[in-house]
């Protein structure tokens, strides 16, 4: 786990193409302001050192780096700085040497070699580069050599650039560089992927010339391809987060601090161009859904390298939707193929020609069903102890990262999760308590609502002090219902009315007349019969996109959080007999006191909102958050939106995407087909 300490968010100096922050600038979503005590708050609950990160983090006033980088020797004894290096004078080597700084440069290459890293015309971009070339040698002969990050495009990486690549590297080695990782490039635009990205073949190339020039360079390490032979070895403990399943809602790896002290994920998450803070559970849906999924669906299932790749970087995943693999899958497997015959010949054994891999597998997947994220190499060791009574040496079992939970939000923000978290936790006691009040104005029917088994002698009570009888029924009394509390308890169906009513409907049900039972609940015929079908996604998903109506307050899009006026999905989006319930519901909650909760909902049901499924893996957005959640695997993706009636949600974020306002700050249009 490492603290990025992120005092201006995304602002930089310079504006190079391919950057996976450019997402955040172009939504609007960056600042030049920040508050040192409330970093440094964050920064101590966390615990550890951090590193300082951008944007450019030297666009800092020079004083509060002093500042941050003297705290980080008095309470950790170092700090880091990763930087694009166009900036660092001389005041600034000081500034590390006094404070034992660690520093990284983001560079690609020599002159022209690094024109992707843009400074607005190329001159100046010429200019940056030969500060930066100047800053690495300034450092390695007055301080400590930089570890360095190069990205490989086609400015750097195509067959005639590589000599000139080498004969650079060859010279960092002669200056004392020792660490230089290696990124294939990020492609979050159109034009990026036009002017800049590698075919795959020519990805491959270069790296395979990169790990043979590493072998003549003695001591110097490009990480990549010792980690890659270590993961096919099952010593997995230090390589990178890319290969660690990592939870786009909480990047383990990855504990960003922004400027106000808000938490943040890692940056090559944030596609919508909204910087989320961390969910407070992390969850594994995308590797239990790789793992299940066809590869010519976007999935994993079936490849030999997935216990060391489990999909790679979520930040790299085809289309830019995290519950695909990434886009890179092939250059990987012909990689760790290349490697993989590599250790063969030198008389190593990997993983993936042992026959325990499949078990290695299963017992990965088993953990990310618990919550956990388990490592092969301690995986492998509790393997090699239960046959032989030893271990490889590995410490103690990691322990559960969070309960297992159904959903998982990650804020657009502090503030909007201060705002409405407690609201949200607040509504499904109230539309459990509306069950009794529905019920006190009912004649012979019965109000129904599953709820935790938890809450039913709480209702019992209040039935009773209205003068009602109550039952609790198993949950299968009432199909496709949705439930009104936290997922992971035991649920029933509750139903309140007159006591012969329930009496009737507890006969009913129990003599299997569902036909009977289904004529004393308090719902609409057609949304019964409806819930009596096999149902897996919210009304309207049975096509690949839908638009439905912005004024419908019945549909089920915020479900998963208990956000529903009816205890089952209305049969259609404008059924009347649904709309005329809610329409009594919300009436009645009013006259019964509930006047902040039901202008809560009534926010709720103004939002827009997207929900989306793939390869099994449930998304929810709205503007305030974000939410996802498992599902029955499917065949194909699905998405339905709804464009809603507020024209700007209090809080809510910019992004690039539906449905997040417009960077210009304007209601973002919805182009979707809508359903017949």
């Amino acid at each position: 786990m490492g603290i990025e300490l992120r005092p201006l968010g995304v602002a930089c100096n310079l504006a190079c193409h391919y950057c996976y922050q450019n997402p955040q600038r172009d939504a609007g979503n960056h600042r030049m302001t920040y508050d040192l005590d409330k970093m440094k708050a964050e920064a101590l609950r966390i615990g550890g050192p951090f590193t300082l990160f951008g944007g450019e983090p030297l666009l800092m006033r020079f004083e509060d780096l002093e500042n941050l980088f003297a705290w980080g020797l008095e309470t950790s004894g170092s700090s880091s700085i990763q930087t694009n290096g166009v900036l660092i004078e001389d005041r600034h080597i000081d500034l590390f040497r006094r404070y034992k700084v660690s520093v990284g440069i983001s560079i690609d290459g020599p002159s022209e070699l690094n024109d992707a890293r843009w400074a607005r015309d190329s001159e100046r971009t010429r200019q940056s580069t030969a500060l930066v070339e100047s800053a690495i040698e300034r450092l390695c002969r007055e301080y400590e050599p930089p570890g360095l990050i190069v990205t490989l495009h086609k400015g750097n990486a195509t067959a005639d650039k590589l000599p000139v690549m080498a004969n650079w590297m060859r010279r960092l080695h002669s200056l004392g560089i020792r660490s230089l990782r290696l990124h294939l490039l990020e492609v979050d635009h159109a034009s990026v992927r036009e002017t800049l990205a590698l075919t795959a073949r020519e990805n491959v190339q270069a790296l395979l010339a990169f790990a043979e020039l590493q072998n003549s360079l003695p001591g110097m390490y490009f990480d990549l391809f010792d980690e890659m032979e270590a993961l096919l070895e099952g010593r997995d403990q230090k390589v990178g987060c890319t290969w660690r399943a990592c939870d786009p809602y909480t990047t383990e790896a990855v504990q960003g601090i922004e400027g106000n002290g808000q938490s943040s994920n890692c940056g090559r998450t944030n596609k919508d161009g909204v910087g989320f803070i961390k969910a407070r559970v992390a969850g594994y849906e995308r590797y239990l859904a790789l793992y299940r999924t066809p590869q010519a669906e976007n999935g994993c299932n079936g490849c030999r390298f997935f216990l060391m790749c489990k999909g790679q970087c979520p930040g790299t995943s085809i289309d830019g939707d995290w519950r695909n693999r990434t886009e890179h899958c092939e250059e990987w497997k012909q990689l760790f193929g290349t490697i993989e015959r590599r250790m063969i010949q030198a008389g190593k054994i990997p993983l993936t020609i042992q026959p325990m891999r499949f078990e290695l597998e299963q017992r990965l997947v088993e953990a990310w069903e618990r919550g956990e994220n388990r490592s092969i190499s301690l995986t492998l060791s509790e393997w090699y102890k239960e046959r032989t009574g030893a271990s490889n040496g590995e410490g103690a079992p990691h322990a559960a990262i969070g309960a297992l939970m159904q959903e998982r939000i990650s804020w657009v923000s502090e503030s909007a999760r201060q705002k409405w978290e407690e609201r949200l936790l607040k509504l499904p006691g109230m539309m459990e308590e509306m069950t009794v009040h529905v019920a006190s104005l009912l004649g012979q029917q019965c109000a129904v609502r599953l709820i935790p088994e938890s809450s039913f002698p709480r209702l019992r009570e209040l039935a009773i002090m209205h003068g009602l009888s109550a039952g609790l029924l198993p949950a299968e009394v009432l199909p496709q219902s949705i439930c009104i509390r936290a997922p992971g308890t035991v649920s029933g169906v509750f139903l309140a009315g007159r006591e012969e009513s329930v009496a009737q409907a507890k006969a009913a049900w129990e003599s299997g007349n569902l036909q009977g039972f289904r004529a004393l609940l308090a719902l609409p015929a057609c949304c019964l019969l409806h819930a009596s079908q096999v149902v897996t996604a919210p009304i309207g998903a049975s096509e690949v996109a839908v638009e439905i109506p912005a004024s419908i307050a019945v549909h089920t899009l915020l479900a998963p959080l208990g956000i529903s006026l009816l205890p089952i999905e209305p049969c259609t989006f404008d059924c009347l007999s649904a709309l005329d319930m809610a329409a009594q519901w919300m009436e009645l909650a009013a006259k019964r006191g509930y006047s902040s909760e039901l202008a809560w909902l009534r926010d709720c049901f103004s939002w827009p909102v997207s929900w989306s499924e793939l390869h099994g893996v449930t998304e929810v957005k709205t503007p305030l958050f974000r939410m996802c959640f498992q599902t029955a695997p499917n065949s194909r993706p699905r998405m339905i939106r709804r464009r809603g009636i507020a024209e700007e949600v209090d809080g809510g974020a910019r992004g690039l995407t539906f449905p997040y306002l417009s960077p210009a700050g304007q209601p973002r249009l919805v182009e979707i087909g809508v359903a017949q």
